[in-house]
């Protein structure tokens, strides 16, 4: 057997170094990244409890007027105030681990290993948390969507660039291009679109659903206090999108009869469009822009 046909032996390839053990100077870098994590939360914590009752007195948050505004306001704080530990987890330590091992400091942090019961216990946390989340957030959206009881009035929402027309199918289709309401009285409202997509949004009564071509979308909601608000389109829908706001009139029960009734039903055309050249607004839309700018300068 020839000799020069024998492949040599391959070397074998030298162990890598061994994985380093958690050092006490390790340790006290995660103990200190903790304690910081620690500090910060709760000082978020405590400057959220103390700001949350003010945020409608200073205009952050609009005054609640509905039923619904009060429940998704519960739903806001709740998430808010679970999701302040998981945000200064991820900025503390990372924060900490960009300052603390700087290698143009000459800090470069060592390889280590922690506990196995640290990523576990960190594991099961954030799943409760999720699973909490979600579950309480599902069945939540479950009772936003539920239709409201006992006599409720429904109106039809028609959403057009760039206006918002309603009409009351429960008072011979009465129509109107302002929105009013009776107070304490439940109200479905049924969402169409006859040209893209809008949102249809009241603030004040914490409700928000989209308008889409070609179907019917609902919500419901309750005022519950008299005075008057806005509804906003929330979806970027064109040139004028910005002015596309009406006013809503909470009134009493009487006075929504009366101004009901006095509605005059139009004769239906050909075509519904009202859509707005630029630079030539038509005498609907000025108005409505007029009472934009004026909700703003008493504002």
């Amino acid at each position: 057997m020839d000799d020069a046909s024998v492949s040599p032996p391959t070397p074998p390839t030298p162990p890598g170094p061994p994985a380093r053990a958690a050092t006490p100077a390790s340790t006290n870098h995660i103990a200190r990244a903790a304690i910081i994590w620690a500090v910060c939360t709760a000082i978020a914590i405590v400057v959220f409890l103390l700001v949350a009752p003010h945020v409608v007195e200073w205009g952050i948050l609009p005054a609640a007027a509905s039923n619904r505004s009060d429940e998704i306001n519960t739903v806001m704080w709740i998430f808010t105030l679970l999701s302040i530990p998981v945000f200064f987890m991820v900025v503390v330590f990372g924060g900490y681990a960009a300052f603390a091992f700087n290698r143009r400091r000459g800090r470069a942090g060592g390889t280590f290993l922690p506990s196995r019961r640290l990523p576990v216990v960190w594991i099961i946390i954030s799943f409760v948390l999720v699973t909490f989340l979600y579950v309480y957030g599902l069945s939540f959206l479950n009772q936003v969507n539920a239709q409201e009881g006992n006599n409720p009035l429904v109106v039809n929402v028609t959403g057009e660039q760039w206006l918002w027309n309603f009409s009351y199918p429960q008072y011979g289709n009465a129509q109107s291009t302002a929105l009013e309401l009776p107070v304490n009285r439940p109200v479905i409202f049924h969402i169409q679109s006859v040209d893209v997509q809008h949102s249809f949004w009241i603030p004040a009564f914490g409700i928000k659903q989209d308008a889409v071509p070609g179907e019917t979308t609902t919500i419901s909601a309750t005022p519950e206090t008299i005075g008057t608000y806005v509804v906003r389109c929330a979806e970027l829908c064109g040139l004028y999108h910005a002015y596309m706001e009406t006013p809503v009139y909470v009134v009493s029960a009487g006075d929504f009869d009366t101004w009901v009734h006095a509605q005059v039903t139009p004769v239906p055309t050909s075509s519904s469009s009202s859509f707005i050249q630029p630079n030539v607004l038509p005498a609907e839309a000025a108005n409505r822009a007029s009472w934009r700018t004026s909700s703003v300068a008493e504002g």
